[in-house]
């Protein structure tokens, strides 16, 4: 995807983190926002690809399945300290997201840690489609 398909912008809010998403279709608004997300934590220049996880998570509307999305992103970095560097989508469909993301686990000595997010909010919490381009916008909880 080239980047007149996709743009990210980081979001002002008060005391937490956001994030604007856009890209031509859903695998890479999904994959966009991981590596958005992954960049929130740690600085993505110092990360390197060493190893691939396959990532799923499953939701009822657009909405749902982004907002799964990202928490099972926040729960692989919670809970095996992996940081991603490269999100490849290969299948989003109503219900279900897979994905594989590269990268390594966090290394304070050689990472760069930006902030750690505790969660993924349903504050001002949108996906829509517009104008030909998938569009979310999401805050988290630092």
């Amino acid at each position: 995807m080239t980047d007149k398909q996709k743009a990210i912008r980081e979001i002002e809010h008060t005391a937490d983190l956001g994030l604007e998403i856009e890209a031509a279709d859903l695998p890479g608004l999904f994959a966009s926002a991981g590596e958005a997300f992954y960049g929130l934590i740690a600085d993505p220049t110092e990360i390197q690809p060493k190893e691939e996880i396959s990532v799923s998570a499953t939701g009822e509307c657009w909405e749902e399945l982004f907002h799964a999305w990202l928490c099972e992103l926040l729960a692989q970095f919670n809970l095996k300290g992996f940081i991603g560097k490269q999100c490849r989508v290969h299948r989003v469909e109503p219900g279900r997201v897979e994905g594989r993301i590269k990268g390594e686990i966090l290394d304070l000595k050689r990472h760069r840690f930006h902030t750690e997010i505790k969660g993924v909010t349903y504050h001002e919490f949108k996906v829509w489609h517009e104008n030909g381009k998938w569009r979310a916008r999401v805050i988290f909880d630092v």
